[in-house]
């Protein structure tokens, strides 16, 4: 994800998958609903523990990957393709969650 937007609109995605309503994952998250809300439609600048405790909720780990990677696998000939493959199966594992 390259922005605040791409990360709220994923939120977004697997709250609804997941049939929680706004108000009840901000509740069991902590957080008020603005701050979800905001974060959703990428307005919102969010504490990480915030963001942290909203992943775990939905059942989503939060991964940091150093741009020394991509840049190794641009440089080997992995770029796009890989992030196509590797995206494909995320998405893959993401519809088979519950």
């Amino acid at each position: 994800m390259h922005s605040v937007q791409d990360l709220g609109a994923r939120i977004r995605a697997v709250r609804k998958s997941q049939k929680l309503s706004s108000a009840s994952l901000a509740e069991r998250s902590g957080i008020h609903r603005n701050t979800l809300q905001a974060l959703e439609t990428g307005k919102g600048n969010i504490e990480l523990s915030k963001l942290l405790s909203i992943c775990s909720e939905l059942g989503l780990e939060l991964l940091l990957v150093p741009q020394e990677v991509s840049a190794q696998r641009a440089a080997d000939g992995e770029g796009d393709g890989a992030r196509t493959e590797l995206s494909e199966r995320l998405h893959r594992l993401m519809r088979s969650t519950p």
